[in-house]
């Protein structure tokens, strides 16, 4: 390996502790509430190596996001939906996608709504967020539909605003985190509440 080499796996390596030691504070003690220094203290590297690697309280939140989509293999769960002809099966990947993101990187999502509160770039972050929640709960309303599967008695718009009400990482937090459901109790929990709410009897809905 060259020495080269050795730099950039040391500065991932140092990059990824820092972004831990961000993670675990803005988790534990909110964004507001967590310094720069706080940070390179936990992390155990020197203040001017936390700016080097990955800069400022913004910078590190939103390095963080970057992590989201890798974790919770978004775009290939997306992808399996948008290519599924069975309208049941379409929702359930739907739930199963803010399963697993929230699973996954549930304590991310709960830094960034920290966060949005008292930084305005974050706020904004945090609302391109709920707009990209709204756009999958969409496509996978709209996806239902072009199969016949959703319930004749609802319109689209109804029916993703209770998708994107209920499919939602605050609801699985709730069950969770306040209620101690394990997420396959919670995940089943959706998936039979929403093919009440959404599907045609025909596809799927009890």
């Amino acid at each position: 390996m060259s020495s080269l080499s050795r730099r950039q796996v040391q500065a991932k390596e140092t990059r990824r502790v820092i972004l831990d030691a961000a993670l675990a504070l803005f988790t534990s003690a909110g964004y507001g509430a967590t310094s720069v220094a706080d940070i390179a203290e936990r992390a155990g590297v020197a203040l001017a190596t936390v700016y080097s690697s990955a800069g400022t309280k913004p910078a590190l939140l939103r390095l963080l996001l970057d992590r989201i989509d890798e974790q919770a293999d978004i775009p290939r769960q997306a992808a399996a939906l948008r290519g599924s002809d069975d309208p049941s099966d379409v929702l359930r990947r739907a739930i199963t996608l803010i399963r697993t993101l929230t699973e996954r990187c549930g304590d991310i999502i709960a830094s960034l709504a920290s966060a949005a509160g008292t930084e305005p770039e974050i706020a904004s972050v945090y609302r391109a967020g709920r707009a990209r929640h709204r756009a999958g709960s969409e496509t996978t309303v709209h996806r239902i539909a072009a199969l016949g599967g959703l319930r004749a008695d609802i319109t689209p718009d109804r029916a993703i605003a209770i998708l994107a009400s209920l499919n939602d990482a605050t609801v699985y937090r709730s069950l969770t985190g306040t209620y101690g459901w394990s997420f396959d109790e919670a995940e089943q929990w959706l998936f039979e509440t929403l093919s009440r709410q959404l599907l045609a009897r025909e596809h799927g809905r009890p």
